[in-house]
């Protein structure tokens, strides 16, 4: 068997993976995404012994997720490039080569993605560059003013006109995943929820799901359910920001002051249930730390019910306005077989029409038994992207309500055991921007040999540049407001 087949979340044995060779490898792999599969990690087993790779395809259809293995001996790491024919594995393998030293032949744009001399052996990378009569070029950052986090941007523009935009980052090197193989259990869920700072609760919900998958513990319902609503309170929080972002964009003070007043109520919510406004110390492997009394819940619900009625205030306000709507529509526009080409996941992908939900496809925790509802838009310009945060807010308050009226009863914690040996596990969940993914392998002794993350902002920085093609430079600032990606999430 070529392929290994698992679920989200679900442990497998090591042995179980066939290690194929390099042109068997590569045809598998091909096949996979030609079936409409899409990559979400392409990796060794063990850090330390790269010759092994897995090439992990996350398939819809079937909520399966496949993980094909290949062996490259005699330390010749090389394979055909996928890139050409199927551009979502550009950057996967991107990464692949600057961490271990393959090389992807034949590969369309073989650039950084974290570290500028590695690739190109010790040699600047020479940005994209267009020649002609008035193409000029120009550079933002890595500097910002204020406290925005470093990222190169190079614009080939005609005038206004932008006709590529060439994003570099790699600028804060934190190492988080090599910290995970060195650190204890205490500290890496710590390492968990300061992987990217505003998705706190996205990526320790995956760190943890991981954690129990390899340890095999059972969560009891009750303590699933507190951290989908935690979940969902993040996605309300930053859907928030994410407004009053674009709405102080555009000069429309009154909705942008609105939207950051509610999200202050939300966060404060949150703080009701663990005392962190951003869940920091709710989750714990094995469960919850805090348990809601019906004090908690009252207030709760108090408060997220104020949040509701005035949200769908400042919503239709804002999106009834002629000038807000003229600045929104058709600015920033994606389109949606490049979307779906380069692999955009979450909000990005959805307001695209493309249907991306871990919650659905995939569908994890208290929310196998609590669907939620796909909501997609076709436009993909600015418009899309705002909107749709509107209306993901709105059903995850409303979510959210329901859940509080019904919060089940349970144990909050259950202690889980060592994990297994020679295993490993794919965590798959939906954070507020999209798809965050968690690898994580052992060995004889169930010590860590690898682990990966995947923050959707490296799925989605590329649909940024894209967005930006034939836009006036000037609308930079909204398309990147409304896309709202990590420097962090993607740096590691």
């Amino acid at each position: 068997m070529k392929t290994l087949e698992v679920q989200n979340s679900q442990i497998f044995d090591k042995s179980a993976i066939s290690f194929l060779k390099r042109n068997v490898f590569q045809q598998t792999v091909a096949d996979e995404l030609a079936g409409g599969g899409r990559m979400i990690a392409l990796t060794p087993v063990d850090k330390s012994n790269p010759e092994k790779i897995v090439a992990v395809i996350a398939h819809n259809a079937s909520s399966m997720i496949h993980i094909i293995g290949g062996k490259f001996e005699n330390g010749k790491y090389e394979f055909e490039s996928w890139a050409k024919e199927f551009p979502q594995t550009n950057y996967f393998e991107c990464e692949l080569s600057e961490n271990y030293g393959y090389l992807p032949v034949n590969h369309p744009w073989l650039r950084p993605v974290r570290k500028q001399n590695i690739i190109l052996g010790g040699k600047p990378y020479p940005f994209y560059n267009i020649e002609g009569d008035e193409v000029h070029e120009v550079a933002v950052g890595p500097i910002h003013a204020g406290v925005i986090e470093p990222g190169h941007f190079r614009f080939q523009c005609h005038g206004e006109l932008v006709y590529n935009l060439e994003i570099n980052l790699g600028y804060q090197h934190r190492g988080v995943e090599a910290l995970f193989l060195k650190s204890n259990p205490a500290q890496r869920i710590i390492l968990a929820e300061s992987t990217a700072g505003d998705t706190t609760i996205g990526h320790t919900f995956a760190y943890c799901r991981a954690m129990e998958s390899l340890s095999h513990t059972n969560l009891s319902l009750r303590a699933e359910t507190i951290r989908m609503m935690a979940a969902e309170m993040e996605r309300t929080a930053m859907h928030l920001t994410g407004l009053g972002g674009v709405s102080n964009d555009i000069g429309f003070a009154l909705a942008s002051s609105s939207y950051g007043r509610l999200r202050t109520l939300v966060i404060n919510s949150l703080a009701l249930i663990c005392g962190s406004r951003y869940g920091r110390g709710l989750f714990v492997c094995g469960g919850v730390r805090f348990d809601v009394n019906e004090e908690i819940i009252s207030q709760y619900k108090e408060n997220l019910n104020v949040v509701l009625n005035d949200v769908r205030q400042i919503n239709e306000y804002l999106f009834s306005s002629i000038g807000a709507v003229s600045r929104f529509e058709d600015t920033g526009a994606v389109d949606k077989k490049l979307a779906q080409s380069m692999g955009l996941v979450g909000q990005a992908a959805r307001s695209c029409g493309l249907e991306e939900d871990v919650r659905i496809h995939f569908p994890y925790g208290a929310y196998r038994y609590n669907p939620v509802s796909m909501i997609t838009l076709s436009s993909g310009d600015v418009f899309a992207r705002a909107r749709l945060r509107d209306l993901e807010m709105v059903e995850a308050l409303c979510f959210v309500l329901d859940q509080a009226d019904h919060l089940p009863a349970g144990e909050l914690r259950i202690e889980p055991a060592a994990p297994a040996a020679d295993s490993g596990v794919v965590s798959m969940v939906e954070g507020w921007r999209g798809e965050i993914a968690h690898l994580a392998f052992t060995d004889v002794n169930g010590e860590l040999t690898n682990y990966k993350i995947k923050d959707p902002s490296f799925n989605n920085w590329y649909g940024l540049s894209l967005a930006l093609r034939q836009t006036a430079i000037s609308d930079f600032p909204l398309c990147n407001k409304s896309f709202d990606l990590s420097y962090a999430g993607h740096d590691l």
